[in-house]
């Protein structure tokens, strides 16, 4: 079986500080919960070279003309000069023949980079398949560095040519020096050294966002005059598998171009636990709305948060959406929301630790005003908003398809006006979605809140909260008896809050040590203001730990002769945090949510 990792060797391994330090606490804190931790699964990507736009037609030395596409995120540069982006392999090292000396120099550009920038790079690679055969006494000395840019550009005529080499991009500090000195087979697989480093900087660059492309520069050295070639050729995106050309067994090419081929980055990372918030966004428009007091303010417009009331429309700009049950015996209304989330940027694979939809009261509501709804999600890789065109008479919310996961949410607790609540959780729902074949990262998800037939009553089985377009009406009043100061509040927006991690187990040090630990009992978990408490398994002497999501003790709490402990973390930011607890030799762990 072919083993990609034995092929190359890394003569040196340079990393920026900050990456190393990041490295060096994973590190400690693996030591420290090694004899308790299984090795888990990464997360991981492929993501080749792709096209870029238009083809070409190449004509075989048999006659036969084949008709490829065309990508400028390959190139080629010698010495000081641009060569042409479309050819069908790529030439990266030395040639040193001593009247024709010259150093070749290979860019790379991946698209669609879908990592988050607080991940933790296990390790990465570009596979590469072989354009010719080469002998163990073709040596190539290669450097292999990153384009210091959060989004870098393609190799096209603007921005590659003899005013702006592969050469003159900015570089990131992480690089890798590669000898190739192995013997290559023709049209076999080969890998680059580990070049997570480069990665892991390329990520942590404060402009990075998930589905941001990545290039790489394959420098060679010059290495004196030489009888042989110091260069590998392997295939470019426009590859061609030439009949003139055979195999180690001699067997002729086919001819044809072969996409598995082309260059190909992969990464193996992991996911601390991270928290995510979605809130409604403006869809475009805006309207005037003059309140009882005659101030007349202008609001941005939404779509994506809409009400249905039996089988009819309602409008999609209001500034309050009701879900539940209106059961006056002569005027009897199921009531149906739509509310969705766009841009969300969760990686495909990952575990949903929990999910909940946060909303504002738009008024006050008693424990007898029980509303029954079911939360379900829109069953589709990326849900479309609640326009004209999507949400009308022949195209209800109802009509939509619906998750398999649906969640039961009974809300009869008191409801103050203008303050925050949350629906159960979701995190099924996100689940089902995010694990569709479809999903990727910045895809919107769409939920509904469904109201139930709850047969006659005297009371409005409803409850109503903020929507996108919210104001607080002078009219209004608080508990206190204040009004409204007639603004928009944006911060009352309906908000899809997401907890995740990585699936499985990973190299993440929380989701390891949880899943290894005797669980401890934490509550109110999560909580809204930071105070837990923790309940120990007896009174014995204890000490209690806790960590942020970068491994760091952010409090450590000593116990004696008492089975409780209080963690105060209310000046710490939303999140998930990990307690752990010692106690007569046993390991306790859970997760702390902030929320």
């Amino acid at each position: 079986m072919f083993n990609p990792f034995c092929f190359f060797r890394s003569k040196e391994l340079l990393i920026k500080p900050k990456v190393m330090k990041r490295i060096l606490q994973l590190s400690l804190l693996s030591l420290l919960f090694l004899p308790l931790m299984g090795i888990g699964q990464n997360l991981s990507i492929e993501v080749p070279i792709r096209a870029t736009g238009g083809t070409v037609n190449d004509t075989l030395d048999n006659g036969t003309v084949v008709t490829l596409e065309l990508s400028s995120d390959d190139a080629e540069q010698e010495n000081d000069e641009v060569d042409t982006p479309y050819d069908d392999d790529l030439d990266a090292g030395w040639e040193g023949a001593p009247d024709d000396q010259n150093t070749l120099t290979v860019g790379l550009r991946f698209r669609e980079i879908y990592i988050p920038g607080n991940a933790i790079i296990d390790s990465a690679f570009i596979e590469i398949y072989s354009h010719e055969g080469k002998g163990t006494d073709d040596v190539a000395e290669i450097k292999v560095v990153g384009e210091a840019a959060d989004h870098p550009e393609s190799f096209d005529e603007e921005n590659f040519n003899n005013d702006y080499l592969l050469t003159d991009r900015p570089e990131t500090e992480a690089y890798i020096d590669w000898t190739v000195d192995e013997e290559w087979i023709i049209w076999q697989p080969y890998r680059t050294p580990d070049i997570s480093s480069i990665v892991q900087e390329l990520i942590e660059r404060e402009g990075w966002e998930m589905g941001n492309a990545m290039a790489f520069f394959l420098k060679g050295k010059d290495q004196g005059p030489s009888s042989v070639e110091n260069a590998r050729e392997f295939e470019a995106f426009e590859n061609i598998a030439d009949p003139e050309d055979t195999d180690p067994d001699g067997n002729p090419g086919d001819g044809q171009n072969h996409p598995e081929r082309v260059p190909k980055l992969i990464v193996y990372y992991s996911v601390p636990s991270t928290m995510a918030e979605y809130p409604i966004q403006a869809t475009g428009g805006t309207v005037n709305d003059t309140l009882d007091n005659g101030t007349v303010v202008t609001l941005e417009l939404s779509s994506d948060d809409a009400e249905q009331e039996n089988d009819e429309v309602d409008t999609p700009y209001d500034d309050d959406l009701d879900a539940g049950w209106e059961g006056a015996p002569d005027d009897q209304n199921i009531l149906t929301l739509g509310l969705r989330f766009r841009d969300i940027n969760i990686p495909k694979g990952v575990n949903i630790d929990s999910a909940f939809i946060h909303m504002y009261s738009h008024e006050g509501k008693g424990v007898d005003d029980v509303a029954e709804i079911i939360i379900a999600g829109q069953a589709a890789d990326s849900a479309e908003t609640f326009d004209e065109e999507n949400f009308n008479s022949d195209y209800l919310i109802t009509d939509r398809p619906r998750t398999e996961a649906q969640i039961n949410w009974t809300v009869a607790e008191e409801w103050i006006i203008w303050q925050p609540y949350s629906t159960p959780d979701v995190s099924s729902i996100v689940q089902e979605v995010i694990d569709r074949e479809g999903w990727k990262p910045g895809f919107p998800i769409a939920f509904f809140l469904m109201g139930q037939d709850q047969g006659p009553s005297t009371v409005e089985n409803a409850r109503e909260f903020e929507a996108f377009e919210n104001i607080a009406d002078p009219e209004d009043t608080d508990p206190d008896g204040n009004p409204g100061d007639g603004q928009n509040h944006p911060e009352r927006v309906p908000k899809l809050v997401v907890y995740y991690s990585a699936q499985g187990g990973t190299n993440s040090v929380f989701e390891m040590t949880l899943t290894r630990h005797k669980a401890l009992k934490v509550y109110p978990n999560p909580s809204a203001t930071g105070n837990f408490t923790v309940e120990l398994n007896s009174d014995k002497d204890a000490e209690i730990m806790v960590y942020n999501q970068q491994g760091q003790m952010i409090k450590l709490i000593e116990t004696t002769n008492t089975r409780s402990a209080d963690i105060q973390l209310g000046n710490h930011t939303d999140g998930v945090y990990v307690v752990k607890a010692l106690q007569d030799g046993v390991v306790y762990t859970q997760k702390l949510i902030i929320k």
